[in-house]
C-alpha cells in the first residue's frame, strides 16, 4: 500500500515529464472548488434567510400558543382565567425556555390628520424583550407593573411615518370592542420598531396586557358610591363586566346593588363582594368610615377606600410558549396536547400552523439547496471524471509498464483513484477558502445589501448551518465513487499493445 501512495504522490510530482494534462486539472480542481464555495454561499444564505425571517415572525407570537377554544378571529383573543398550576407545570417542561401571557384586539390609531387601523397585542409583566432588542430603532422597552398600567405604547416606523408621528408624541388608540363599542385611550409613544416585514409592521402595536384586560372587562370590578345627603349618608354599590346579571353581598346585609342608608353612630367597614351567575371571579371593594363629630358641627368622618383592582387581572388572551428547538417543535406541540395537563377549552397550535403562507414559502426555498447542491456534485463529477480520462490516457505508456513489472490492474485503479482523490482535496479547500471567506466578510461588514420591501431584510443573512458540512462529505464520498468509473478504463489498457506502439 505504501507503494500505491508513492506512486500516486509522483504521478503530482513538479518533476514529472507530462505536462499536458496540467490546465485540465487546474480546470477541475477551480471547478471543484467554484462548486464547494456555491454550496456553502447557498445553504448559508438560504438557512440565515429563513432563520431571519422565522424569527421575526416568531416574535410577532411565539413557536406555541395556547388560546381559549371559542377563539375565532387570529386577530382578537378570547379571555380565559389563567391557571397557576398550568403555568407552574409550562415552566417545568424542559424544552420550553420561556411562558408569557399576552392578548389581541383590533384597533385604531388616530392623529389630528389620520386614521389607521392597527392589532393591538398586550404584554404583561412576564414577556421577553429579547425580541425588540435589535428591532427597535427608536426609544426602549415600557416598564411594566402589576400595580398601575403603562400608559406607553411601541409602533413600527411604517405606522410612524404613515401618521407622522415621532417618539414622545401623544397618540389616541381605540379599543374596538366586540358589540362594536370604541374606547378611547391616549398613550404616548416610548419606542419605534421596524423588522422589514410590512405584514406585521403596517399592523401590530404593542401596550400593556392591563388595558386590554379592563377594556374586555373579561372579569368583574366591584366599587362603592358613597354620597351625603340631607337624609343622610347613602351607600351604593357599582359593578363592571361579567357575563350575566351582577349580584352584590354586603357584610352588613344588605340586598342589591342600593343605594343603602348607612345609620353611621359608629365606625363602620362595608365590604360588597359582586359576582354574577356564571363562574366569572368576584371583585370585592372595602370603604372605612371613621367617626369624628356627629353633633357640633353635624355629621363629619375620615374615608378610606379599597378595592382589588378588578379580578380582570387574572384573566388573558392567550399564553405564549418559546421553545428550545425550534425544528422539534411538532413534537413539542405534540407533547403538550397529550399530556393531559392542557384544560379542555385551551387549544393549543403552532407559529407555522398559525402562519402557514410563510412557512410555506420558507420551505420551497430549501428547493433552491437541493437544486444548486445537485447540480453543483454533477459539474465536479463531469470535471473530475474528464480530468481522470485525459491522465489516464496520458499516462497509459506508465500504466503499461506498472503492469509489465507485475502490479496488479486493482493496484494501478488505486494509484489513479488516489491521485484523483488528491485533486478533489484541493478542489474542497479552495472552495471552502473562497466560501467561508465571502460568508465571514459578509456576517462582519453586510457588504452586500437588499431592498428590504422586496426581501424583508437590509442585508443578505448568512448562517453556518450544520448542513455546511454534512453535504461536503456528502459530496466528496459521490466524487469519489464516481472517480471509480474512469478509473477501471485502466483495466483495458493491454501492456504489448500499448509499448508497441509508445
Amino acid at each position: 500500500m505504501r507503494t500505491i501512495f508513492w506512486i500516486a504522490k509522483s504521478l503530482s510530482g513538479k518533476k514529472s515529464r507530462h505536462q499536458y494534462s496540467t490546465p485540465i486539472v487546474n480546470f477541475a480542481i477551480g471547478g471543484i472548488g467554484l462548486g464547494i464555495a456555491l454550496i456553502i454561499l447557498s445553504i448559508a444564505i438560504v438557512k440565515g434567510f429563513q432563520g431571519e425571517i422565522r424569527d421575526k415572525v416568531v416574535g410577532f407570537g411565539s413557536h406555541l400558543t395556547i388560546v381559549s377554544n371559542e377563539q375565532q378571529h387570529s386577530r382578537e383573543t378570547f379571555g380565559f382565567q389563567l391557571d397557576p398550576e398550568l403555568m407552574l407545570w409550562l415552566d417545568s417542561v424542559p424544552e420550553i425556555r420561556t411562558v408569557q401571557t399576552f392578548a389581541l384586539k383590533p384597533g385604531i390609531l388616530e392623529t389630528k390628520a389620520n386614521l389607521q387601523g392597527v392589532v393591538i397585542k398586550g404584554l404583561g409583566l412576564d414577556y421577553d424583550w429579547n425580541f425588540f432588542e435589535d428591532k427597535l430603532i427608536e426609544g426602549h422597552g415600557f416598564q411594566l407593573s402589576d400595580t398601575a398600567k403603562s400608559e406607553q405604547i411601541i409602533i413600527s416606523k411604517k405606522i410612524a411615518d404613515r401618521l407622522e408621528l415621532g417618539l414622545e408624541d401623544k397618540v389616541t388608540l381605540y379599543f374596538v370592542r366586540q358589540e362594536g363599542e370604541i374606547r378611547p385611550r391616549n398613550f404616548r409613544i416610548q419606542g419605534i420598531y421596524n423588522t422589514g416585514l410590512s405584514e406585521f409592521d403596517e399592523q401590530f402595536v404593542f401596550v400593556d396586557l392591563q388595558h386590554l384586560q379592563k377594556i374586555n372587562m373579561w372579569g368583574i370590578e366591584a366599587q362603592m358610591k358613597l354620597n351625603q345627603t340631607d337624609e343622610g349618608i347613602k351607600v351604593e354599590g357599582l359593578g363592571f363586566g361579567g357575563k350575566s346579571r351582577l349580584n352584590y353581598a354586603w357584610n352588613n346585609g344588605w340586598q342589591g346593588a342600593g343605594p343603602h342608608s348607612l345609620d353611621l353612630r359608629n365606625d363602620s367597614l362595608l365590604r360588597v363582594v359582586v359576582s354574577d351567575k356564571t363562574a366569572t371571579l368576584p371583585d370585592t371593594a372595602w370603604i372605612q368610615l371613621t367617626l369624628i363629630d356627629s353633633v357640633s358641627e353635624g355629621l363629619s368622618y375620615e374615608l378610606s377606600r379599597w378595592t382589588s383592582g378588578g379580578s380582570h387581572k387574572y384573566y388573558v388572551g392567550g399564553v405564549e410558549l418559546l421553545t428550545t428547538d425550534f425544528d422539534a417543535l411538532a413534537q413539542i406541540e405534540e407533547d403538550l396536547r397529550n399530556s393531559g395537563e392542557i384544560p379542555y377549552y385551551l387549544r393549543i397550535s403552532s407559529i407555522q400552523r398559525e402562519n402557514n403562507e410563510i412557512f410555506t414559502w420558507l420551505g420551497m426555498l430549501d428547493l433552491n439547496v437541493i437544486l444548486i447542491i445537485g447540480l453543483m456534485i454533477i459539474i465536479s463529477i463531469v470535471n473530475m471524471t474528464s480530468a481522470l480520462l485525459i491522465i489516464i490516457l496520458e499516462r497509459t505508456h506508465f500504466i503499461a509498464m506498472l503492469k509489465v513489472l507485475g502490479m496488479k490492474t486493482a493496484s494501478v485503479v488505486w494509484v489513479f483513484m488516489i491521485h484523483s482523490t488528491k485533486i478533489i482535496v484541493k478542489g474542497f479547500l479552495l472552495g471552502n477558502s473562497i466560501g467561508f471567506g465571502i460568508a465571514f466578510i459578509q456576517m462582519q461588514w453586510g457588504v452586500v445589501k437588499l431592498d428590504p420591501g422586496s426581501y424583508y431584510l437590509s442585508e443578505v443573512p448568512i448562517h453556518f448551518h450544520w448542513l455546511i458540512p454534512v453535504v461536503q462529505v456528502v459530496c466528496l464520498v459521490v466524487c469519489f465513487i464516481f472517480m471509480i468509473i474512469p478509473a477501471m478504463y485502466v483495466a483495458l489498457i493491454q501492456p504489448a499493445k500499448a509499448l508497441r506502439f509508445d
